[in-house]
């Protein structure tokens, strides 16, 4: 009986197909042993979401690694990210390395929530906690942030601008109150109002823009100082 494989310009994409018929297809295209060689294929098919299986057998005959961020844009997947959206995510990229975060040079799969996305977890951790995610739609990006202890930082907050008061009380609050069975609940107060909020109502910028980036930036390093070495005695 004949192979029902997927057609070679089939594009990698969440939920389209099971990962199972990307792996066979690229089973029979290349070989059992050379892809098996890859370790676990549902981690490492995640930069190649976007691509079509043509374009991830040219990378592997041509043993291609992106070396970083810009390298990635030159790709055709990435066609849709405008020039300020690039300049935009290369230059939080590099921020956020300043800071001790990074996304491991991936650009992989949105989930449901967006095409693809950008996941910025602590260097150097097994659990690589979240800050930040960048969301790659069709035709613009998204940035969400993660917080927590809010009330600590009320006073920053307070003092800031517009742009960086509104992602606390912007949006929407929690639509599950007053029994939210949702993990991640938080509760704050900013300029006197109290505000509710949990994995429905994140804290997220739809149009990130990168004369706004310091004051992103200066928001994460806020709650997410730079620790400093301890000096050896």
């Amino acid at each position: 009986m004949a192979k029902n494989l997927l057609p070679e310009d089939t594009a990698i994409i969440w939920n389209a197909y099971p990962i199972g018929e990307y792996r066979n297809f690229l089973y029979d295209a290349m070989s059992k042993e050379l892809i098996d060689s890859k370790g676990d294929f549902s981690k490492w098919i995640l930069p190649h979401y976007g691509k079509t299986l043509k374009e991830v057998m040219h990378d592997i005959q041509n043993n291609y690694e992106p070396i970083n961020l810009s390298e990635q844009f030159t790709e055709r997947r990435l066609n849709v990210v405008c020039e300020d959206n690039k300049a935009f995510i290369i230059a939080f990229d590099k921020a956020l390395n300043d800071l001790g975060y990074d996304c491991e040079n991936t650009i992989s799969s949105g989930y449901g929530w967006s095409p693809l996305m950008i996941i910025y977890g602590k260097t150097g951790t097994k659990s690589r906690p979240c800050i930040a995610r960048i969301y790659i739609h069709n035709d613009s990006i998204s940035l969400r942030l993660f917080f927590t202890n809010i009330n600590k930082h009320r006073a920053y907050i307070e003092s800031s601008p517009e742009h960086i008061k509104s992602i606390f009380y912007g949006g929407r609050d929690c639509p599950c109150r007053p029994d939210c069975p949702h993990k991640g609940q938080k509760s704050y107060t900013i300029d006197d109002k109290e505000y509710k909020k949990c994995c429905h109502a994140d804290f997220r910028i739809t149009k990130p823009g990168i004369d706004e980036l310091s004051d992103y930036i200066g928001l994460l390093a806020e709650f997410y100082p730079v620790k400093k070495a301890k000096r050896a005695i």
